[in-house]
């Protein structure tokens, strides 16, 4: 029987993000040239969107990725999610007005967290069901959002789409 040495913990890689002068993101790393307008984008936005962080050079090449936000500093990681922040555009839905099923697509009219939205949803199949209990819906155009789960809904928006269900 043979034994094997436990790997040993790889140390932290230490970095910085900060802003620059022209609001670029820059990554700062010891021995390293500096990346400068960089981009921050999660791998796994849906199912670990704390987990994997990538971290890609003005030409899209990742440069770092970051397997946990939770095991880094504060203000690192405030930086981080102030980033991924505006990076995306996924409006949360928080009321339906009117959901039209008719003509073989469905006409969606919401309240979503970033204002009143009317889209076209042409397939059943762009209304995906996720692991917590979510939904995304992606419309005609390619834009996805987020649904809450049915039991965060109001009992009209509910209704409405239980219809789909």
């Amino acid at each position: 029987m043979t034994s094997t040495a436990p790997i040993p913990a790889l140390p932290v890689e230490t970095f910085e993000l900060s802003h620059n002068a022209l609001k670029q993101l820059v990554l700062k790393r010891p021995g390293e040239d500096d990346a400068v307008d960089v981009r921050v984008r999660r791998a796994f936005p849906w199912s670990q969107p704390g987990r994997f962080i990538s971290i890609r050079n003005a030409d899209g090449k990742e440069v770092l990725l970051v397997d946990d936000l939770q095991q880094l500093p504060g203000s690192l990681r405030a930086t981080i999610e102030n980033a991924l922040a505006g990076a995306q555009f996924i409006p949360t839905i928080r009321r339906i007005i009117e959901l039209d099923m008719s003509f073989g697509h469905q006409n969606w009219t919401v309240e979503t967290d970033r204002g009143p939205a009317t889209f076209r949803v042409q397939e059943r199949e762009d209304v995906r069901f996720m692991p917590d209990g979510k939904f995304t819906i992606k419309d005609a155009d390619g834009s996805i959002y987020l649904l809450p789960r049915l039991e965060d809904l109001d009992p009209l928006s509910r209704r409405a789409v239980e219809r789909l269900l």
